[in-house]
């Protein structure tokens, strides 16, 4: 596959992957993972295929796969790692195909790719359709964008088409006339790489009858006490997808529930399991299903 012309910054890899500028530093010149150019003034500047091999590491780091182990792999080898990993439950759903599915994306047919989904959507809503269906297709296809077998353009079409879905539901969701029962914040923290899970969280909290305030985009943490000021609310959800969260923000936003008086906070999209014990105030997700357990569980 020939390669774009684009070329990105640290910090373009750090949005993209969720990896902490100082981390991909530490990962170049310990494990010589990324070989990047420099600008006359000393400046990192990537390429695509080193996006891609980024996105590629810490995916596997991710899944479990140590860093150094990772860096032993080549090229070749790393990507058939991450295909093996990405195509372990596909086939856990016979009637559930993502290869089938996603070749409407090759062509950007966007009727037949919405047609393709929409029986599962159908009978099953929006709420279980999702973790078991749309969300590993969003994965797969951002897989197959990271080994070369989706362009760019095609994975995000994935991507937005599935985000347009998701809109409509949540537009079209009627709440009780009644009430809601209490208010919950949203924040994005970290990056852009779970919008369309956001997306879908908030759904499940309207569904659920929580006023639920959802800025978009992504703010710093400290905007939390921005919003209180303005609406008090009892639960907080915060992105936490990146990597290095566990060590910087768990304890910081534990310290801002409290002095607020919020019941809980939930963040989302974690990384990893914690090693340290985790405050009360606080409940680790890691995906959309764990989400659903949790709200479910919201007292």
């Amino acid at each position: 596959m020939e390669e774009g012309l684009n070329v990105f910054s640290i910090k373009d890899l750090e949005n993209f992957s969720g990896i902490k500028a100082h981390t991909i530093r530490i990962w170049e010149k310990r494990y010589k993972v990324l070989d990047p150019d420099r600008t006359d003034s000393n400046i990192r500047t990537y390429n695509e295929a080193e996006l891609k091999k980024i996105l590629n590491v810490a995916y596997l780091n991710r899944n479990g796969l140590k860093i150094s182990r990772i860096a032993m792999l080549n090229e070749d080898e790393l990507t058939q790692q991450v295909m093996n990993l990405s195509s372990m439950n596909d086939d856990l759903d016979y009637n559930f195909q993502p290869g089938k599915i996603l070749m409407s994306a090759l062509r950007f047919n966007e009727e037949q790719f919405k047609e393709a989904l929409s029986p599962f959507i159908k009978y099953q809503g929006i709420e279980e359709a999702y973790p078991k269906y749309l969300h590993p297709l969003l994965e797969k296809s951002r897989i197959l964008w990271q080994t070369g077998s989706l362009s760019r353009a095609q994975e995000q079409f994935v991507k937005y088409t599935i985000r347009n879905m998701l809109i409509v539901e949540d537009s079209s969701l009627r709440t009780s006339a009644a009430k809601a029962k209490t208010t919950v914040a949203m924040i994005n923290s970290s990056d852009n790489l779970s919008d369309n899970n956001f997306l879908f969280y908030k759904y499940t909290l309207k569904k659920r009858g929580y006023d639920v305030i959802f800025t978009g985009g992504i703010l710093p943490a400290s905007e939390v006490i921005e919003i209180h000021k303005i609406k008090p609310f009892e639960f907080l959800i915060v992105n936490s997808s990146a990597f290095d969260f566990a060590k910087k923000k768990i304890g910081y936003f534990s310290s801002i529930g409290k002095s607020l008086l919020i019941k809980k906070i939930i963040l989302t999209d974690y990384p990893e399991i914690p090693e340290k014990r985790i405050p009360e105030n606080i409940i680790i997700t890691r995906n959309p299903t764990d989400f659903i357990k949790a709200v479910s569980e919201l007292r």
